[in-house]
């Protein structure tokens, strides 16, 4: 007798401890934390890497034949334009000057002469002790003798102008990015000394999808940012390449940047345009959570969860679009939202 009452006293016992816990999981409340339904502003962009292109990028080079003999600057120099960056042996240029300045000298003395014997042949064709042909062979050499002297005035022009071609000197203001020529080389005409930058017109290329073409039009807006740069800056595309690129498939999308130095040529750039702008109510990207229903926002009201069904547009910097199904300045639940759902009592970490 007194075992059976002892096992109805420990099933009652068990019986109370099983209800306090049932008691103690239906009062369990769960900690979210939460936030307001905002407007925000929503943009439909396309971004893109490419390259910095310098437009004003001289390669200095030789207009005349000869050895280097000095170099002024070096590569990384700054240089004015008119400064001077090198010079070629000029002693051969410097005798052709001599002789085409000696060469004057003389034809000036022969035409001083001829003129004088014209002038007094012409009293004497008048006292007819001359013929008026012999008259008329002597003004025709002090012609000769005229037009041969504007020739040499020409070469000692020419002369003069390839000694001063060498001495070679800065076209532009700028930096001298790299030097080509070194002391002791022979240079012919064209052959290059220096390449200068000037960073004050640069030129953004940025190839995007073949697929935007139409969509993308000269005038537009373009951000640009740079790893060369901390500047962001807004232009305007100034074209587009009329060819699709056949390897990559994309098309050449092309921007002007003027007067910003620290842009420099040959640089990445990344450039990205806004195609369509919008404000839109916008909520944390956790607060979205996918039921069998489809997307669902856990709105808080009294501590109580309630399920409203949206339809959500484009994820921006963390928030995402809603189209439909919430309004502004509605709590909403952020951490703990997928394990939520409708009518259930929660715990606030953070009240909004």
């Amino acid at each position: 007798m007194n075992k059976i009452f002892f096992l109805l006293l420990v099933l009652m016992i068990s019986g109370c401890g099983d209800k306090e816990e049932v008691s103690e999981k239906s009062q369990r409340q769960t900690f979210i934390s939460t936030a307001q339904s905002q407007f925000i502003n929503f943009s439909y962009e396309q971004s893109s890497m490419g390259v910095i292109e310098g437009l004003i990028d001289p390669t200095v080079s030789a207009e005349i034949n000869g050895t280097v003999i000095k170099m002024h600057v070096r590569t990384g120099s700054t240089v004015k334009k008119g400064e001077l960056l090198a010079e070629i042996e000029g002693k051969d240029y410097q005798y052709q000057v001599d002789l085409a300045e000696a060469e004057i000298r003389l034809l000036r003395i022969r035409l001083a002469n001829q003129t004088k014997i014209l002038e007094r042949s012409t009293a004497l064709v008048d006292k007819k002790f001359i013929s008026p042909n012999a008259l008329d062979n002597i003004a025709t050499e002090k012609s000769e003798t005229y037009e041969g002297l504007e020739v040499a005035k020409s070469k000692l022009d020419i002369a003069k102008s390839n000694f001063d071609k060498t001495k070679i000197y800065a076209p532009i203001n700028g930096k001298v990015q790299k030097q080509i020529a070194s002391i002791g080389d022979y240079l012919k005409i064209g052959d290059g000394v220096f390449q200068i930058i000037n960073n004050k017109k640069v030129r953004a290329h940025i190839p995007f999808p073949e697929h935007l073409a139409k969509k993308i039009k000269p005038g537009m807006k373009m951000q640009l940012t740079s790893a060369a740069s901390q500047t962001t800056i807004i232009v305007n595309i100034a074209e587009l390449k009329p060819s699709i690129n056949e390897e990559s498939r994309s098309i050449d999308v092309i921007a002007d940047i003027s007067n910003l130095p620290d842009w420099q040529p040959g640089s990445t750039v990344h450039g990205t345009i806004i195609f369509n702008a919008r404000q839109s109510v916008a909520v944390p990207e956790q607060s979205v959570v996918q039921r069998p229903s489809g997307s669902v926002v856990y709105v808080i009201e009294d501590s109580y969860t309630k399920a409203n069904k949206v339809q959500t547009g484009i994820t921006q910097n963390g928030f995402i679009e809603i189209l439909s199904g919430l309004d502004i300045n509605q709590t909403v639940a952020v951490d703990g939202a997928a394990f939520l759902t409708d009518n259930i009592i929660v715990n606030i970490s953070n009240p909004s």
